[in-house]
């Protein structure tokens, strides 16, 4: 793929602005040494996997892109946590596999495991982002150009779309408040998993009417975890729904298997 036309270098540019605003501008609670620690440990795994398989040294941009997100959405007092984070994201991308595609959003799957491994000390992003209004619309800019460039509308339009109606809901029969659920969607954070994440062309489905349901699945699942306060919702709900997808796919070719060799008989 031409360097021009490959989505990840456009996707590590914004992210890059993302985080240096953060760390500038935002006060997030995560250091340069720790971003640095994921994105150099991403990179030097994501190298000797690759090399080990194929005897070949590709440009990790996919890793590069690991090391970031991990950086925006993770916080946590030292670099150990980031480290182990990557470690699962870069060692799923690479063994946990179906049909050559890994299965999980690397740097989902370690977030979910990190945090659940070590919830006191490890925490999935807190309201760093703050009301400002022009860094969310910046970010829905530019992930809005990311989905364009992988193709992914359907995904984010039916999860953003859910995720408020069950938000809706949940506000109608758990008495929760409008700003408490409008707050949700003030989460920096939720964009990046919206457009960064979910729509991760290797994990998410190429149909529309695929996408629709992966997004609409997610953000049901999310909104049903939030309101159960289960740490890091929207991320396990992710993991969850890649897992389920890839076990209905198994389900699927083993009853077409069993069609055939009945036909045969």
């Amino acid at each position: 793929m031409k360097f021009g036309r490959d989505p990840r270098i456009a996707q590590i540019i914004i992210l890059s602005i993302f985080s240096w605003i953060g760390l500038n501008y935002l006060e997030f609670r995560v250091t340069t040494i720790q971003i640095i620690a994921a994105i150099l440990t991403s990179v030097v795994l994501e190298i000797l996997f690759t090399y080990a398989k194929t005897k070949k040294i590709v440009a990790p941009y996919s890793a590069i892109i690991t090391g970031l997100s991990t950086g925006l959405l993770l916080r946590a007092d030292s670099i150990v946590p980031f480290v182990l984070t990557i470690f699962v994201a870069i060692t799923s991308k690479h063994f946990l596999k179906y049909k050559g595609s890994h299965i999980f959003n690397p740097s989902n799957i370690g977030i979910v495991v990190i945090s659940f491994a070590f919830p006191i000390t490890v925490a999935t992003a807190p309201l760093q982002w703050g009301f400002f209004w022009a860094l969310l619309f910046i970010i829905a800019t530019a992930g809005t150009y990311m989905v364009y460039k992988v193709k992914r509308f359907s995904t984010i339009v039916s999860f953003l779309g859910m995720f408020f109606l069950a938000g809706i809901v949940r506000m109608i029969i758990w008495d929760k408040t409008f700003t408490s659920i409008f707050n949700e969607f003030m989460w920096g954070g939720l964009l990046i998993f919206t457009f960064f994440m979910i729509t991760d062309p290797k994990t998410s489905p190429k149909s529309v009417k695929g996408q629709m349901l992966f997004g609409v699945l997610i953000a049901i699942l999310g909104q049903a975890m939030i309101q159960m306060q289960i740490h890091g919702a929207l991320f396990v709900s992710l993991f969850i729904i890649c897992l389920a997808r890839i076990l209905f796919k198994i389900w699927q070719e083993r009853i077409k298997v069993k069609t055939r060799e009945h036909l045969a008989t």
